[in-house]
């Protein structure tokens, strides 16, 4: 496994370049004072349980298939609201 250390200010100072390493599977090591941080990507598909994955599969074969509301200024926002 690759792993980087840095300091905090490291990060912050550079956090775009550090969040796409770990995203490409590099270990960020990150400390602070004693404390150490460590920075890995984890995939949409291991944080979402089952149900919550089937949800947005359901909702993406409507969105494909035109079962959409669209929406496009406030009032018709209140009203899609209203009719829930």
């Amino acid at each position: 496994m690759n792993t980087i250390e840095l300091t905090t200010t490291e990060f912050r100072q550079n956090q775009k370049k550090f969040l796409d390493m770990a995203s490409k599977g590099m270990s960020i090591l990150i400390y602070r004072g004693k404390d150490m941080f460590i920075l890995n990507h984890v995939p949409t598909e291991q944080r979402l349980d089952d149900e919550t994955l089937e949800q947005i599969q359901r909702a993406r074969q409507q969105f494909k298939q035109g079962k959409t509301k669209s929406v496009t200024n406030r009032d018709e926002l209140n009203k899609l609201l209203e009719s829930l």
